[in-house]
């Protein structure tokens, strides 16, 4: 009896903790109050997928797969960038049949997941050395892969007939994974615009949960009736100006209440958006969010108000208040060592490409590991997207990937976990790193590239250098050493002591034979007390 009072007291105590905790309200000096998780900056690295109706296609023409259903309803002269939508819309007919007989719905049928297994997933998370794993809840085109109560368009009630964002939210924690969502329905009635301008299967309203419902500020009969270059001028800029088309209060009210049940059914650590809810029009929807996110995960007991130990990303510097969630840059980063912690999201693909297409090549993983110590050097954290196929398996090469990534963080994770940026991110060569079509850089990395970061008691600095430097390494930045503070050098997977002096030019390293493992380097410079500087 005495042990039932006291866990009622306790439970009473707990629940009066819980309800006297502050809340975050819906304003920005309210969500400003946020700390990212120390769990985040120590991960460094999570996995991430791009897989839905539009793996069953699996064609990206001249733009990207996961766009399957916004350009298979584009016309000619419908897409900027050259047409880029018309190679879908015509491979589309060709294949399948006009869009007004064969629809994007109709992909759904085809699209079964028969293979897919979450632990098996899970399970190369862990072998590819990620920390935590985030799950695609629903791409642009709103399908979504939970069990959702507020839309007959899931992956419970269609398709795979599962529920896989609960399946893989289960697999990666029994793992000691950290779990994420990933959301971009915010961009649906946008995205399938061309759909509904053509008047396609969009003007169905059994369909409007699966393809929106925006205001057209202009009927596609008027723009028939323009002259061309009229019409021209306004299908550019219809792509992104809300002035022409944008998401009805509907549409933003179903974005919110999905949101929301997305993020109370998993309690996800991490809760990742794209750029479609970024205008002035969802302010309002953002700043409730928020608020719910983060005191949902109060609740949950992850953490506290000011910490609540989650992660939600958003894109650009006016969607939301700085330091108040971690800015994402897509294939992108920032440029030194920053205020607060951030995040890169990149896919296996070199190109606009996310979602699966057989036979397209994927980055070397050399590629990737330099990426990576680009990106934590500056206080970065990458998120690597891979693109499973329909039936939910990942190709060989991608898994290939996976394992020679995990294999080279098992021997230098060391330099990369739980590590912070030194003063400087590092060193670089004068000329400018090569930039691929979409304008971001190729981290390829050489001799002259050096990337630095530390332990968190700050008595051991790694300064990783990307490609092989030779029977030498001079790392000019540390010429201001004090030589009597190191303990020792060693290049991590080596267990041999390195030889090094200071000279003019810098901190001089003897380097032992080249290891095997033949990616980044990373040479451990332990300090007798804390690193000077």
């Amino acid at each position: 009896m005495k042990f039932l009072r006291l866990t009622l007291i306790a439970c009473i105590i707990t629940f009066q903790c819980v309800e006297s905790q502050e809340q975050y309200k819906p304003d920005w000096e309210s969500i400003k109050n946020y700390e990212a998780p120390e769990w985040y900056e120590d991960a460094k690295i999570g996995f991430w997928v791009h897989w839905g109706v539009y793996s069953v296609p699996a064609y990206k023409g001249d733009h990207a797969a996961e766009w399957y259903g916004r350009w298979m309803y584009s016309q000619k002269g419908q897409s900027s960038r050259n047409n880029q939508g018309l190679a879908t819309h015509l491979h589309h007919n060709k294949v399948y049949g006009p869009p007004e007989e064969f629809g994007y719905k109709d992909f759904i049928p085809m699209f079964k997941a028969e293979n897919f297994n979450a632990d098996n997933w899970a399970d190369l998370c862990v072998k590819g050395g990620a920390k935590f794993f985030t799950m695609m809840g629903a791409h642009h085109d709103a399908f979504c892969l939970w069990d959702t109560k507020l839309s007959k368009w899931n992956s419970v009630n269609m398709g795979p007939k599962r529920d896989l964002v609960g399946e893989v939210a289960k697999a990666v924690r029994k793992r000691g994974l950290k779990f994420g969502v990933s959301n971009h329905t915010a961009w649906n009635p946008i995205f399938f615009q061309w759909n509904h301008i053509n008047r396609y299967d969009a003007t169905n309203k059994e369909y409007q949960d699966l393809y929106g419902n925006p205001i057209l500020q202009k009927s596609a009969d008027t723009l028939r009736m323009e002259e061309d270059e009229t019409r021209k001028s306004w299908l550019k800029k219809s792509r992104w100006d809300e002035n022409y088309i944008r998401p009805s209060e509907r549409d933003m009210n179903r974005w919110l209440a999905r949101t929301k049940e997305l993020a109370d059914m998993y309690k996800p650590d991490l809760y990742y958006f794209d750029w479609g809810f970024n205008s002035q029009l969802w302010e309002s929807r953002r700043k409730q969010f928020g608020a719910f996110y983060y005191n949902n995960a109060i609740e949950a007991g992850k953490g506290a108000y000011g910490k609540p130990n989650v992660v939600l990303n958003y894109k650009g510097t006016r969607t939301w208040v700085e330091g108040g969630a971690v800015r994402d840059y897509e294939r992108g980063g920032d440029d030194d060592i920053a205020k607060y912690v951030w995040q890169t999201d990149d896919c296996v693909y070199a190109d606009h490409n996310w979602g699966y297409v057989e036979g397209t090549p994927i980055k070397p993983t050399n590629n990737i590991v330099d990426q990576l110590m680009d990106i934590i050097s500056k206080r970065g954290v990458l998120m690597l997207s891979f693109a499973p196929k329909p039936d939910g398996t990942f190709p060989e090469e991608q898994k290939t990937m996976m394992y020679e990534l995990g294999a080279w963080l098992n021997i230098c994770g060391e330099a990369v976990y739980n590590t912070r940026p030194y003063k400087i991110f590092g060193e670089k060569p004068d000329e400018e790193l090569k930039r691929n079509e979409t304008g971001n850089v190729e981290h390829v990395g050489t001799s002259k590239d050096i990337r630095f970061t530390r332990n968190k008691k700050d008595n051991i600095l790694y300064a990783t250098v990307l490609d092989w430097p030779g029977e030498k390494l001079v790392v000019k930045s540390l010429k201001d050493l004090d030589i009597k503070n190191i303990k020792k050098v060693t290049l991590l997977g080596v267990t041999k002591r390195l030889k090094y002096k200071m000279t003019n030019g810098g901190l001089e390293i003897k380097m032992p034979k080249k290891p095997r493992y033949g990616m980044a380097y990373p040479i451990k410079i332990e300090f007798k007390n804390k690193i000077a500087g």
